[in-house]
């Protein structure tokens, strides 16, 4: 397993243990089947198209803020052991 696939394994883990976060995903899920039972096939093709590909975009966005978290990490460390 890649370095990524390790990463999102061990965040999974741990967001489904985190009380808020699961509510969250509740209060989404009632959302979503709310929503979707008011759409035509069509409109839910699209909704489902928009979600994956919003979905996909924030994955990117939140790899890149772990990166750079981990850059930032790695410089404020380097700079204490250089003082």
């Amino acid at each position: 397993m890649n370095k990524s696939g390790l990463m999102n394994e061990r965040l999974d883990s741990i967001v489904q243990n985190n009380e808020k976060y699961r509510q969250a995903e509740l209060e989404t899920d009632k959302a979503i089947c709310v929503l979707e039972g008011m759409l035509s096939q069509e409109q839910q093709k699209a909704l489902d198209d928009y979600l994956s590909a919003e979905n996909h975009r924030a994955a990117v966005y939140a790899e890149i803020s772990y990166r750079q978290g981990m850059k930032d990490i790695l410089t404020l460390l380097v700079s204490l052991i250089d003082k």
